[in-house]
């Protein structure tokens, strides 16, 4: 086994294209759809001016992850009806509106408790004298919507992205399997003292560590160089993605077994790999999603799982047990689709 890992590491040295191409894919991506930490928010009135609108504006970006930016009505429509932006607020002297680009906007749902909250105090300066009475009523809202808060784009987006490109890293990687049998170098090998439980162990245990260093060197480069923040869960992620590289690593296992040429594999990796993409919530949330038959099917999503786990690691803060459901299911994938994979595997004449 330790000659299977060997090679694979020489051929990884001398061929990192994949690996490196997975990890810029990832970056790009989580970057683009992502944005920023911030929340980059639009804002226009028709009720004052822009230097009053300004020192609003002021007061709303001392809440943590907001942007709010000046701009006109007319610029502001059109960003919303191009979908350039999810949110834009209209803002007035003594109440607010935000205009949405589709309903359930979950930037909708972070920012209306931030901003609503510097309304609510507005008002009680102007109607209450005692000042420890507003200072307590602020205090309450900030809390309530510190609690409502659960939502962040730029941690959804590389999350769903760094597993998506996982899927790809892991399935392409066991690949040689196929094509070591084709090539009539499996033969070759099983003549050899290496067992088949051997062969096989070496080259799914390289498989599932170059993926799982895949996520992890990820996720450790948006920590440390551009500065995302994890809630505190970072060493929680590095524990929650074992299930779901477990899991991903077994349908590659599963899909090998079913195809019979490794062009096939070539083929239907993309295919599942951004099926289960769209389905978890990988390239947008499920809570925009409406249709009730799409929410349904998810659930045979990997990556629904891992997305869900990593958000709880996080943004979410879950309790111990509330990782051990996603788990057992992604484990459970896991070991019925290994089991199965092997046995076609095994089974057919390639």
């Amino acid at each position: 086994m330790r000659a299977i890992f060997y090679q694979y590491g020489k051929e990884v040295v001398r061929e990192p294209f994949t690996l490196l191409l997975m990890l810029g894919m990832t970056i790009f991506f989580a970057f683009i759809i992502g944005g920023s930490n911030e929340q980059n928010i639009f804002v226009y009135s028709t009720e004052m001016e822009d230097s009053e609108l300004s020192s609003y504006i002021e007061q709303w970006n001392e809440a943590e992850e907001l942007n709010l930016m000046v701009t006109t009505e007319t610029e502001a429509i059109r960003k919303l009806s191009t979908h350039e932006v999810e949110v834009i607020l209209e803002a007035g002297r003594t109440d607010y509106r935000l205009h949405v680009a589709y309903e359930g906007s979950p930037v909708a749902a972070f920012v209306g408790p931030t901003i609503n909250s510097h309304y609510m105090q507005r008002q009680l300066e102007d109607s209450v004298d005692d000042i420890d009475v507003i200072q307590a009523a602020y205090t309450y809202q900030t809390d309530v919507m510190a609690e409502g808060s659960t939502f962040d784009q730029s941690l959804q987006s590389l999350f769903g992205f760094t597993l998506y490109f996982a899927f790809f890293t892991i399935s392409f990687s066991i690949m040689s399997i196929l094509q070591q049998k084709e090539a009539g170098t499996w033969n070759r090998i099983i003549l050899s003292p290496t067992s088949k439980t051997q062969m096989y162990t070496g080259n799914l245990l390289f498989s599932f560590l170059l993926a799982y260093l895949q996520i992890a060197l990820v996720l450790t480069l948006f920590v440390t160089l551009f500065d995302y923040d994890y809630y505190g869960g970072f060493w929680k992620l590095l524990l929650i993605i074992i299930p779901y590289v477990f899991a991903i690593m077994a349908f590659g296992i599963f899909l090998s077994g079913i195809v019979t040429a490794s062009q096939q594999l070539n083929g239907i990796i993309p295919l599942f790999a951004t099926s289960f993409a769209m389905l978890g919530g990988a390239f947008w949330p499920l809570d925009i999603v409406q249709s009730e038959f799409l929410l349904g099917m998810s659930y045979m999503s990997p990556i629904m799982y891992g997305i869900e786990m990593m958000m709880g690691a996080t943004v979410n803060n879950w309790e111990l047990q509330q990782f051990f459901f996603p788990a057992s299911i992604l484990i459970f994938i896991g070991l019925v689709l290994t089991g199965i994979g092997i046995r076609l595997m095994e089974r057919k004449s390639v």
